[in-house]
């Protein structure tokens, strides 16, 4: 009887040995090749990562990447200049985060935001000329320039729009830049009145702005208000927020005239009102002040009951 191992056995244990080094080495011999082709890419030398494409797709034609590494080194090509559409522009911003963006991430890592910065600045260079649009609001330089951070440029796109203060989108990009540009009380002036002009958009972006003031008053007023639907008189329990905000935090009363607070029922009429209240806190119990506490119950009586308890009433009742 013959006890030898058989071919339909499958391969010896030598076969085997064999067969994962040669793996091993055709692994390492693809990452290598996939290193040198992305280190072309980050060093933005085209004719290295071209090279090394075209020795991995000839080495390893079935390799998972090709297209992918493809996609990356033609990103590195300068598209040339055209004029743009609102449509065009947004055709290729989505290109950018559907296409090219994901494959940068998995391929670069760290390297890929540098990477598509150039892809970036030069979709926004293309949109320069192209004027803000509610339908197509990423299609704007505002937007472009936010994508690789040059809040300068950001600034300068959403203030090139005549009616920037009136578009909520805008202004809350404003916000953003004044922010970045380390001007947080500008950034305050421009975020604020969103609550009266697009409330449920202040809403959405509020748990995310990178102010921590604003960030952490809208997680306090969420909690107190959302929790009690007897402290205002309103759907839009948002609309209530700069009125808590300026009790809160009473300093940013000289950020705001009375005349500039648009008008937008109850709630507006009441971050007015306390324009000229809270001032009045310091110089103790007065006429002008029991007239302004007055006015205040008269517009919202739910809402005075919460500011008495914030402000205590100093030595005698409105």
């Amino acid at each position: 009887m013959t006890t030898g191992f058989s071919p339909a056995d499958g391969p010896t244990p030598e076969q085997a040995t064999e067969r994962r080094q040669l793996d091993l080495f055709l692994d390492g011999q693809d990452a290598f090749l996939v290193h040198e082709i992305t280190s072309g890419i980050i060093q933005r030398d085209r004719r290295r990562a071209a090279a090394g494409l075209e020795r991995l797709r000839h080495e390893r034609p079935l390799h998972p990447d090709l297209s992918a590494l493809a996609l990356l080194i033609t990103s590195l090509d300068s598209p040339a200049a055209s004029p743009a559409t609102h449509a065009m522009v947004t055709d290729d911003i989505e290109a950018m985060q559907n296409a090219l963006a994901p494959v940068a991430r998995r391929l670069l890592g760290a390297s890929a935001a540098a990477v598509l910065e150039p892809s970036w600045r030069s979709l926004a260079a293309r949109a320069a000329g192209v004027p803000f649009d509610e339908a197509h609001p990423r299609a704007h330089r505002s937007w472009l320039c936010r994508q690789y951070a040059d809040w300068a440029a950001v600034r300068a796109a959403v203030e090139a729009e005549s009616r920037w203060a009136w578009r909520p989108c805008l202004r809350y990009r404003l916000g953003l830049a004044r922010y970045h540009l380390g001007e947080l009380e500008a950034a305050i002036q421009a975020w604020l009145p969103l609550c009266w002009m697009d409330p449920g958009l202040f809403a959405r972006r509020a748990p995310t702005l990178p102010a921590a003031i604003m960030r952490e008053a809208w997680e306090a007023f969420d909690h107190t208000f959302a929790g009690d639907e007897s402290l205002v008189d309103t759907t839009e329990v948002a609309t209530w927020f700069p009125a808590w905000l300026l009790l809160r935090h009473r300093g940013l009363v000289h950020l705001f005239r009375s005349d500039e607070v648009p008008e937008a029922g109850a709630a507006s009429r009441a971050f007015r009102h306390l324009l000229s209240l809270l001032p009045l806190e310091s110089q103790g119990l007065n006429e002008a002040l029991i007239r302004e506490r007055r006015a205040l119950r008269q517009l919202s009586p739910s809402f005075f009951r919460y500011y008495m308890q914030v402000v205590p009433a100093r030595g005698g009742r409105a």
